[in-house]
């Protein structure tokens, strides 16, 4: 027997998209081979056999057909890859087994990352005074991202990594941030800075990928511009006379 195997599809990019394969079974003996005829695939349970004939003459082929649903763990993977091989009777009862033969279809990975960086301090009005920041990550991919951090290079960022963050999953707890006001953040009436966020996933090919994301945050600051005079005065030479 030989087994000939093709995907339906070129690629994948959701899950439950449904990915059909087709499977061509050739006896390219000189006997006849007979049924049970089947294909054994180590990723589909069933696959459809039912157009095989009793007896398969030598050259003759039929056809089977398969279907696999897409996971979250194939597109992680960034590709799916499956063998199979087919089996029949000879004439003396003996199983035959074909070649095996696999199909690879490729995901299309969306790797997204989105930030929110928002300030839960109003304003400030004094040197050491400190602004609290919140960071919400949000997975805007297809792709599971793994190692998920966010870094601030103005403020202190704590919390995390995050070690898994599924597609349209949001986290807005695990990250804070907070920065210590200046004399020059005073002086400038405001203070803006930003913060990115990083995740990783891996491509069908093994290679680590990145997906990144920046926001920013501003406070202003309650300025107070003032002055104060205070004059003495110094008597010389006291009592006070005429040239004093």
């Amino acid at each position: 027997l030989a087994l000939q195997k093709s995907a339906g599809a070129s690629t994948y990019s959701a899950v439950g998209e449904t990915i059909t394969y087709t499977y061509l079974v050739t006896n390219n003996g000189n006997v006849t081979l007979y049924a049970p005829f089947a294909v054994n695939d180590d990723r589909i349970a069933l696959v459809d056999c039912s157009t095989a004939p009793a007896s398969l003459l030598p050259a003759g082929s039929f056809t089977c057909t398969g279907s696999y649903t897409i996971t979250q763990s194939d597109l992680d993977a960034g590709q799916v890859v499956n063998t199979a091989s087919a089996t029949g009777v000879d004439g003396g009862g003996s199983t035959i087994t074909s070649n095996t033969d696999d199909a690879t279809v490729p995901a299309v990975q969306n790797g997204s990352i989105s930030l929110a960086k928002d300030a839960t301090t109003a304003n400030y009005d004094a040197v050491g005074d400190i602004l609290t920041y919140t960071l919400t990550v949000t997975n805007t991919g297809n792709v599971t991202l793994t190692n998920v951090t966010v870094t601030d290079p103005s403020a202190t960022v704590v919390g995390g990594p995050i070690t898994s963050l599924a597609p349209g999953a949001s986290d807005a707890t695990t990250f804070t941030a907070t920065y210590t006001v200046t004399q020059a953040d005073l002086d400038a009436g405001i203070f803006t800075n930003m913060a990115t966020a990083t995740g990783t996933y891996t491509d069908g090919t093994g290679m680590p990928q990145t997906a990144t994301d920046a926001d920013d945050a501003t406070v202003p600051a309650v300025q107070s511009a003032s002055l104060s005079v205070d004059k003495a005065l110094t008597l010389s030479p006291d009592p006070i006379v005429v040239g004093s």
